[in-house]
């Protein structure tokens, strides 16, 4: 099957899936999901007991339309390569490896690949400024402020990857614009992710 290492013609313009992007990207995002894992149930079933538990705690699409943070990187990147700011080939060969697959793909490959059972699922949305204690006052309520922690936290997971095909300035650059469109879309719309908390017990 194609991997997203595969997509650079089917992506052009974008290094994460987007409302334009075609099917064949969702499903070759989706098929490296299912590969990884598999291979990850695989991996841990080895290491428990029979009857043995784990708890995961990943993103995950609850079914609810919401833009995710890795779009908004990814429209920033295309718009900073229209306006000449990076080189075309550098933005093709970058991927985004995030996947937040719905809970009946994961589902689906929890029960193919057979080692576990499903003890436990919540399904929560946490709005990505989830971090900031509103009873620190009217300071933390600041649209600006909670803009600037959710871009340094998505900074911390972000720059690593950046950083192997775009330069420091770029990386600076794209934080910028990030943080203010945080900013105006805190103003029309609620920002969240999904998340899903499932405990899962070896049967095999």
């Amino acid at each position: 099957g194609v991997d997203y290492r595969e997509t650079k013609s089917l992506k052009k313009g974008n290094c994460y899936i987007v409302s334009t992007s075609p099917p064949n990207v969702y499903k070759a995002y989706l098929n490296q999901f299912q590969k990884d894992f598999k291979l990850f149930l695989k991996s841990r079933s080895e290491e428990l007991v029979y009857g043995g538990a784990m708890v995961l705690v990943f993103s995950g699409n609850t079914g609810t339309p919401r833009r995710t943070c890795w779009e908004i990187i990814s429209l920033i990147l295309n718009d900073m390569f229209l306006e000449g700011l990076i080189e075309e080939e550098k933005l093709d060969s970058f991927n985004i490896p995030v996947f937040e697959p719905t809970i009946e793909e994961v589902r689906h490959v929890i029960k193919e690949e057979g080692s576990f059972f499903v003890q436990r699922l919540e399904i929560c949305n946490v709005p990505w400024d989830e971090c900031i204690n509103d009873d620190g006052g009217d300071f933390f309520l600041d649209g600006n402020i909670r803009a600037k922690v959710i871009t340094k936290h998505a900074r911390a997971v972000m720059e690593p990857l950046l950083s192997v095909s775009f330069g420091a300035q770029v990386i600076n650059e794209v934080f910028i614009r990030f943080q203010k469109k945080i900013v105006q879309l805190m103003e029309v719309e609620k920002l969240e992710s999904g998340a899903f908390v499932m405990s899962v017990t070896k049967i095999a």
